[in-house]
């Protein structure tokens, strides 16, 4: 795979990370997709000043600038050889149905992360190119916790996984793909075998709502002072630790019920939450003995709040509306609850969270346990795709 030039979608918290670190490690041009011309012309404003975009991580700084930007696919994908999507998952099937027909005839495209159900989007969006040789791939989580201090400006890495996993389809080109991406991102990408366990090892649908269920359930309403707010990751007690336990579990066994029942299936890749932890901050947990210190004492971590929404008066509240419920729960949580409803696996404890996220979020995911709740069509469970068994998922 020859890769000269590389299209980011989307001008995020990782957009921003991906440009100087891709530029450190990559000799290639980067170009740069948007849908607003407000950002195109922010960030062309970069290219013609000739100013970097720097990260940041510890004592080290790394800088880059794209050479190219624009709101108008054809003029910035026609000649990629690699795309990527740093979006939220709810955007990633609309841009590629927008980019897609101006891309080459053989490219890559990659969704990082990808997030549950992001193969379920992808037949939809292949039946539209059936003459063209993409292939595709998914992170299973991002590389990097990251936050944009300056817009186009600079970007703080606050800590990244020592491991990140990647699946491709076709599946031939896995090794290749992570081989080529541990140099791009200079992080370690570690082969999948599937995209299924993309779905069911998206540690994010269990981490983000099962915290923000932790740290606000009965909390629901309290307005707090901005000395008060709670860290995030850090603010993970004994008992959230349970709750984010319980539901690792409820994910544990729907993969030995897949795994007992369909022998030629690979999904060892599937870990417990807290094994995962330790895999992927090795370098970063300073106390692995609990789940509870894995968390705590991950320098990773640190210094990341709790989402709040300003009320403007000296005061805050929880923002049901950020991505780690709007992403996380549709894109996530609920799509490994349709699996495990076709698999006949109970998951009481996510169960539990999906129903009190989903009230925050004004939405309705389950009904009586099952997924027929009102806004069950913007998820990305398989049943939305047609796939309405357990062989026609295993099978892709």
């Amino acid at each position: 795979m020859s890769i000269k030039t590389i299209t980011i979608c989307g001008s995020g918290n990782a957009a921003h990370a991906m440009i100087p670190i891709i530029k450190s490690n990559f000799n290639c041009q980067i170009n740069l997709f948007f849908r607003y011309q407000h950002k195109v012309d922010i960030f062309q404003r970069i290219i013609d000043e000739s100013r970097v975009i720097t990260a940041v991580q510890g004592k080290e700084e790394l800088y880059g600038r794209p050479d190219k930007v624009s709101r108008f696919p054809e003029e910035v994908c026609q000649d990629a050889d690699l795309i990527l999507l740093p979006l939220p998952a709810f955007a990633q099937e609309s841009v590629l149905l927008q980019i897609i027909p101006f891309l080459k005839n053989e490219v890559i495209i990659g969704s990082i992360p990808a997030r549950g159900g992001f193969e379920y989007s992808l037949l939809k969006v292949l039946k539209s190119v059936t003459d063209k040789k993409i292939k595709f791939f998914g992170l299973q989580t991002l590389p990097w916790a990251c936050r944009t201090r300056e817009y186009a400006s600079k970007v703080d890495i606050l800590g990244k996984k020592d491991i990140v996993g990647l699946a491709a389809l076709p599946r031939e080109a896995t090794l290749e793909l992570s081989e080529i991406f541990t140099h791009l991102l200079n992080i370690k990408v570690e082969p999948i075998p599937n995209m299924l366990t993309l779905t069911l090892a998206n540690i994010g649908q269990i981490v983000h709502p099962g915290i923000m269920y932790g740290l606000f359930k009965g909390n629901e309403n309290r307005k707090y002072k901005k000395e008060d707010i709670p860290l995030f990751y850090h603010g993970v007690t004994s008992n959230i630790a349970k709750t984010l336990a319980n539901m690792s579990n409820d994910m544990l066994a729907l993969t030995r019920k897949l795994q007992n029942r369909f022998k030629n299936i690979d999904l060892t890749n599937v870990l417990s939450l807290e094994d995962w932890l330790i895999s992927s901050y090795k370098n970063s947990i300073i106390d692995d003995h609990t789940l509870e210190a894995c968390f705590i004492t991950n320098q990773a971590y640190q210094g990341l709040y709790a989402p709040m929404k300003d009320l403007e008066n000296g005061y805050y509240k929880p923002d049901f509306q950020s991505r780690y419920l709007t992403e996380d729960v549709p894109f996530g949580l609920i799509v490994s609850k349709a699996i495990a409803l076709l698999a006949q696996v109970d998951t009481p404890s996510i169960d539990e969270v999906i129903i009190t996220v989903s009230k925050w979020m004004k939405k309705e995911y389950l009904v009586n346990g099952d997924v027929k709740g009102r806004d069950i069509s913007e998820t990305r469970i398989p049943q939305n795709y047609g796939l309405n068994n357990l062989e026609q998922i295993v099978n892709l």
